[in-house]
């Protein structure tokens, strides 16, 4: 039977203990883990595992985001590093580990912790030089399978040569479509670097299915990328690049007159044979996207390019071939031979000196559109603007004004678009921030561009 008596004293220590600040609940709610590092990990109420979304010397805070929320946190000279040396040498969206006092209103960093190579062991690794022999061999010849399990849009950007994609989150739904019959098939998976935990789970959950040689390429995609070796990239990405209007810049390797006959549109002509003696026509902007492709394989063109310092350099797998049966379009006739390279915001981006313009002086006909989570928004926001976090947009339409253009910011970009694109999908007239910012108690900001 249900003790009254037993109750109402328990009631009355659980009052105490919330005045006393001895209780309160998990966060209020607020991930404070996020979701990859479940992994490994259980969440605590003193420690932030997340990934690294930049800082601020001027606001002295850094960011940390744990899915879709983005923890905004205080530090001092007193801050406490391991794995680095300091801030501004961790890269972004790097896993890391925040120790914190201060409880989840104003968390104070104490300790930043940068995540360590993963554990794995070394019968198990497969070298940078051991993996350049097998993609040399080919997965027939070599007799493997190569699984990329990061996400599918990291491997439609860039992925090492014959690699399928498994992303992890998805191994149960692909595993029977995507792993060989054959129990004894060398089978290879990677991911982002050597601290990432996707391939040892994935490596993990297929030996439990009963497959016998699985290893880990262990530098992952970074190790890969550095040590120069052959990227490849999808279709599927170039689609991407074109139909969202974003400059990049494409070359047609094969002879000019064989290119004539059908090529992919857009495509400038530069024959591999006149490649090496044509740095000059490419742009001094290095961060510009290069595409290669030819009838018989771009290696050696990518390595020219690549070598002159253009890092987001890729062959496109299958060439025209596979263009044309993505459903790509082609063209015919004389291809351009000057590579016409002008850098382009995303479709929907405001500058970032009219975004300080608008936040300084404001503008009648627009509103700034805060759409952080309300957590967030609790470190401060800039002033004149309205909060609806992102996931709430569809269902708050009617609180954002339809007569006025949506200058729409979160914390790094990413949700900034992805509501901009909703409210585009319902009519809005709209652009949004695609930075880093930072805003403090006072409304002061910091913008870092990514």
């Amino acid at each position: 039977m249900f003790n009254k008596r037993a109750v109402i004293p328990v009631f009355f220590l659980l009052v105490i203990a919330i005045v006393l600040g001895m209780y309160r609940p998990a966060l209020a709610g607020k991930p404070t883990i996020a979701p990859q590092c479940k992994q490994c990990h259980q969440s605590a109420p003193d420690v932030i595992r997340g990934t690294f979304a930049g800082f601020s010397e001027k606001f002295k805070s850094l960011q940390v985001a744990t899915g879709s929320l983005v923890w905004v946190i205080k530090y001092g000279d007193d801050l406490k590093i391991s794995g680095d040396e300091k801030l501004s040498a961790i890269s972004m969206e790097k896993e890391v580990a925040v120790r914190f006092t201060g409880g989840d209103k104003h968390p104070y960093a104490v300790n930043i912790s940068i995540k360590p190579p993963a554990k794995v062991p070394p019968e198990r690794l497969v070298s940078v030089n051991e993996m350049v022999k097998l993609t040399a061999l080919g997965p027939e010849k070599g007799s493997y399978l190569l699984i990329d399990a990061r996400s599918p849009q990291k491997y439609k950007e860039g992925h090492l040569p014959y690699a399928v994609s498994m992303p992890f989150e998805r191994f149960e739904k692909y595993k029977d479509k995507t792993l060989p019959k054959e129990k004894d098939k060398l089978i290879i998976f990677y991911c982002y670097d050597m601290t990432c935990q996707l391939c040892p789970a994935a490596a993990h959950k297929t030996e439990e299915l009963g497959y016998t040689k699985v290893k880990i390429f262990h530098a992952g995609m970074t190790g890969w990328e550095k040590s120069g070796n052959l990227v490849v990239s999808e279709p599927a990405y170039l689609k991407d690049l074109i139909e969202k209007d974003i400059a990049h810049i494409l070359i047609d390797l094969r002879d000019s007159h064989e290119a004539q006959k059908e090529f992919i549109a857009g495509a400038v002509s530069i024959p591999m044979k006149d490649l090496a003696a044509s740095k000059g026509k490419f742009p001094p902007d290095l961060s510009a996207p290069v595409i290669l492709y030819s009838s018989d394989g771009s290696e050696e063109a990518f390595k020219i390019v690549r070598g002159w310092g253009y890092e987001e350099t890729s062959a496109l797998r299958g060439g025209l071939a596979a263009w044309k049966q993505a459903g790509g379009q082609v063209a015919t006739g004389k291809l351009d031979t000057v590579i016409s390279y002008v850098p382009k915001p995303r479709p929907g981006e405001v500058s970032i000196e009219e975004f300080k313009e608008l936040v300084k002086n404001g503008a009648k006909d627009k509103v700034i559109l805060d759409v952080r989570d309300v957590e967030e928004t609790a470190n401060g926001m800039l002033k004149g603007a309205i909060n609806v976090p992102t996931s709430q947009i569809k269902d708050r339409l009617s609180e954002i004004p339809k007569d006025k253009e949506i200058i729409v910011h979160c914390a790094t970009g990413i949700r900034a678009e992805m509501a901009h694109d909703d409210l585009v999908d319902s009519g809005y007239n709209t652009r949004f921030l695609n930075a880093v910012i930072l805003i403090n108690k006072d409304g002061q900001y910091e913008i870092i561009k990514k």
